[in-house]
């Protein structure tokens, strides 16, 4: 009750980026999950949770999409939201495989063990209030973007329905070229102006508010590879809330 009191009128546009200001906000709130992993995600998953607090009442219907370890969900379900999760549990992009024991540890969250996409046939048409996602965009090949988009549009509910993503963004380095043209190509299927995306890209490079990912979350990152093969590049949470 104390999180929705808080959150209630939280400030949500509908495009952002991470900053240490709100990651500060978490700590204090939310410390469980913001202090889980010690990268990116110690931002995004409390920024998700307020974002769907402020837009969503208890009882909504959310769809995670690719949630790995499933503690937003669990988190939701425990403020009265009803979540199910799509997530092939098969251990790729360095996910999780562990379907079993989440199915165990987290009984109240619905879990579909398959990649999303408009071909789901467990998932009702415009049966969802809210689909979100916490660091997955980053890492769908761009040519499947179309299917991730075509499904947020199948799922969701139109007029009410929102969909809240969490994206890891290379602003400078190995991958930039890339992450801003796959960027793009999302934002572009829901009718976001390139332009209006750039400028937001521009702010958060001149902001010192801005929520980098840290050296030691590299290093982490980057596990037994040579640095010279896995050089440091600046990482920053870009941070969608867009209606369908």
């Amino acid at each position: 009750m104390k999180l929705m009191e808080i959150y209630a009128q939280y400030a949500t546009p509908t495009l952002s980026y991470a900053t240490v200001r709100d990651y500060c906000d978490s700590f204090d709130n939310l410390n469980y999950l913001a202090t889980t992993n010690c990268d990116l995600k110690d931002v995004q998953r409390p920024w998700v949770v307020k974002s769907i607090i402020s837009k969503m009442p208890p009882g909504s219907r959310l769809l995670e999409v690719g949630a790995g370890q499933p503690l937003v969900a669990d988190v939701l379900v425990k403020l009265g939201y009803q979540v199910t999760v799509v997530d092939p549990y098969d251990g790729s992009g360095n996910g999780p495989s562990e379907y079993e024991d989440f199915k165990s540890r987290y009984p109240d969250i619905t879990i579909i063990r398959k990649r999303f996409s408009d071909d789901l046939q467990e998932l009702e048409t415009e049966s969802f209030d809210c689909i979100y996602s916490i660091s997955v965009i980053e890492h769908v090949p761009i040519s499947a973007i179309p299917n991730i988009c075509n499904g947020i549009r199948k799922f969701l509910k139109r007029g009410t329905g929102r969909h809240i993503h969490a994206i890891d963004y290379v602003l400078k380095g190995v991958g930039d070229v890339y992450a801003l043209q796959l960027l793009h190509h999302f934002t572009d299927a829901f009718g976001v102006q390139q332009q209006v995306v750039d400028d937001l890209i521009r702010s958060a490079a001149d902001d010192c508010e801005t929520y980098f990912l840290s050296a030691e979350a590299h290093n982490r990152w980057k596990g037994a590879v040579k640095y010279d093969d896995f050089p440091m590049r600046r990482v920053i949470s870009l941070q969608l809330s867009l209606p369908l």
